[in-house]
């Protein structure tokens, strides 16, 4: 809305103004619609998790994402220090567990670490020099 505002400062009237209004009204509406649809998306793909632990918990995997969302919203008009101070001791615990089971998991086999070189990766293409980035591409999807 800021950048529709400093075009429109040199457009008086016109088709040009009006195609500058649309636009930033489209653009508007794709960046509220992003704002909406992010954190239910976020939300509900990482409670959908929970049926990876057991599809017992498939139930409760929409009516926790809702819960979670209500409150994080609710919370939210009270500034981001109120979220911040919320989801950061969820955050660290989050991180520490993954940063545990990657060292564990890496101690008990640590030849996962010569994925890092990238010889490996130099090897592969010189091995396969007619193999093109569209035929790895389907073959990846």
């Amino acid at each position: 809305m800021a950048l529709m505002a400093l075009a429109l400062r040199k457009e008086k009237a016109g088709r040009r103004r009006n195609l500058i209004v649309m636009l930033g009204l489209f653009g508007a509406a794709l960046f509220y619609g992003d704002g909406v649809i992010t954190p239910a998306i976020s939300v509900l793909s990482a409670v959908e998790g929970l049926e990876v632990i057991t599809p017992a918990f498939a139930p409760f995997v929409i009516p926790l994402s809702l819960i979670v969302l209500v409150v994080l919203f609710v919370i939210q008009r009270y500034g981001t220090a109120s979220v911040g101070k919320l989801f950061g001791p969820v955050m660290m615990v989050w991180f520490a567990v993954l940063a545990i089971l990657g060292i564990s998991n890496i101690a008990l086999d640590p030849g996962v670490l010569r994925a890092l070189n990238p010889a490996w990766g130099a090897a592969f293409l010189a091995a396969n020099p007619l193999l093109d980035s569209c035929r790895s591409a389907r073959w990846f999807w």
